[in-house]
């Protein structure tokens, strides 16, 4: 199930509609400084978060709204006379929580340095010990210590009008107050008070959860990052939780699969595109952490990827170098970023890059490459291998392979079956017009998410059927990379 959100005229956003999965996992909203990210994430939490709305997103137009669809229920906050006013249309079964900006969010609101000298002042006998799912994950995530921080406390919410807890811990015998602890502490003891509240709350785990967070690598030591990152996927799996991040941060995108990923590009004209999936090559637009590698080749996607992975490894091609094979979307962003690669030399001296794409799309391609004036001398290749959306296309809806057909359908689609999803692809979907079967590609991956399976497994499948036939695509591309690492062309 996914939620749709429609925002129309907020802060830098004119008009955007974006879907979120509900599906436990992590998930990544990437993108340039300026691109809408916070912004997104903000009104995203307004579906179960009743926030401030002219505090947190500033003077707006009088026609300005964000609408949320659930399954058959809607929810929407507009403009109206000056005011916002929130509506709903059935039970929008959701619930959150979002941790926003340094401005907006949980951590600093009640900062006052009249609030100050009272908490500094506060009774022993007024704290409460906190519960050691809390202590101990600030001191593991933090520190590598669960036992790091000896003693931790809060004090409740009624006590002199705080707007809500605030948190005290105990090292070496000093008494620290939350508004004296590191911007990592704050943080990070506010998303495991809210994790806290919300996993005690979390009654029916088939409700849909979504939790928020906003540029948390601000504050956050790369180390302590890692460490987070591998509690919310614990919490995620355990709960049923869907954790989006709003992010810059390599160390978070790239443990996060392409499909989880949304880049948001902002055009010149100021309209909007999101692309997911997006490969974390593309959405960092880095590639300091390949620079040991001997060589690497970029590629459009996973499927193209796994192919290559798998005859390197069959022929043997990998012996006394470092290769990586790097997926990173449509022949443009290939282009695009190997363009950027060489100009900034972020493979070293010693590396060496070539381009391999799908065949189908060489005119394309070339056509991209002469508009834009690149001229980079890197060695660029076509092979005879379709992107995943065109090779189901084709195998399973206009030239039907039965052998195919018959394997995913036993052991993927076990539940809605192909015969069922292409029936509906045929009918409803306007399929004659989906040359690059993005259409019929979109509701087989509703359908993965459904049944918790994964893109992967389906690639992987495709793989070894491939494989196993001796497809001609295979023993062409065989041939050209063994020629490619024999002859050392790049």
């Amino acid at each position: 199930m996914k939620l749709k959100m429609n925002i129309h005229k907020i802060k830098c956003i004119n008009n955007l509609e974006i879907e979120f999965p509900t599906e436990k996992g992590l998930y990544a909203i990437t993108g340039q400084n300026g691109s809408g990210k916070s912004t997104i994430v903000a009104c995203a939490s307004s579906v179960f978060f009743n926030m401030r709305m002219n505090d947190y997103f500033g003077k707006t137009d009088e026609d300005a709204y964000i609408t949320f669809e659930l399954g058959n229920s809607k929810r929407s906050w507009k403009k109206t006379d000056h005011k916002w006013i929130k509506a709903s249309d059935g039970v929008m079964n959701i619930k959150g929580f979002y941790e926003g900006s340094l401005i907006f969010g949980n951590r600093f609101r009640d900062t006052s340095y009249d609030k100050l000298r009272i908490i500094e002042t506060i009774d022993a006998n007024k704290l409460i010990p906190a519960n050691d799912f809390i202590r101990k994950n600030l001191g593991q995530i933090l520190q590598g210590d669960s036992n790091f921080y000896e003693k931790l406390w809060f004090v409740s919410s009624n006590y002199e009008k705080f707007d809500g807890t605030v948190f005290f811990y105990e090292k070496n015998g000093k008494r620290i107050s939350q508004f004296h602890m590191s911007t990592g502490e704050n943080l990070l003891i506010s998303i495991l008070n809210s994790l806290y509240i919300r996993n005690n709350d979390r009654a029916n785990l088939n409700k849909p959860c979504l939790i928020f967070l906003d540029e948390i690598e601000l504050a956050l030591h790369p180390s302590s990052l890692k460490r987070l990152v591998h509690f919310l996927q614990e919490m995620s799996n355990q709960y049923n939780y869907a954790i989006y991040f709003s992010t810059h941060s390599i160390e978070l995108i790239s443990g996060i699969s392409p499909a989880n990923i949304f880049f948001i590009e902002r055009h010149s004209d100021n309209s909007i595109e999101i692309m997911n999936p997006c490969y974390p090559a593309y959405a960092t637009r880095i590639l300091y952490d390949h620079s040991g590698y001997d060589n690497v080749i970029l590629v459009e996607d996973d499927l193209a990827r796994e192919i290559i992975r798998r005859i390197l490894r069959k022929e043997c091609l990998l012996n006394n170098r470092l290769v990586h094979v790097l997926p990173c979307g449509g022949y443009s962003n290939v282009i695009d970023l190997a363009d950027d690669v060489v100009r900034n030399n972020l493979l070293g001296k010693k590396a060496s890059i070539c381009i391999i794409l799908d065949l189908d799309i060489k005119t394309n391609a070339e056509n991209y490459i002469a508009h834009n004036n690149i001229a980079n001398n890197i060695p660029l290749n076509y092979l005879p291998i379709e992107s995943l959306e065109k090779y189901l296309r084709n195998k399973l809806v206009k030239n039907v392979d039965h052998t195919l057909f018959r394997r995913l359908n036993d052991y993927i689609f076990q539940q809605k079956s192909l015969t069922e999803i292409i029936n509906d692809y045929t009918q409803n979907n306007n399929a004659d017009n989906d040359n690059n079967g993005k259409r019929f590609y979109k509701l087989i991956d509703t359908e993965l998410r459904e049944r918790r399976k994964d893109r992967n497994e389906l690639i992987e499948m495709i793989v070894e059927y491939l494989f196993e036939k001796n497809d001609d695509m295979i023993k062409r591309t065989t041939s050209f990379l063994t020629t490619q690492f024999k002859n050392n062309n790049f």
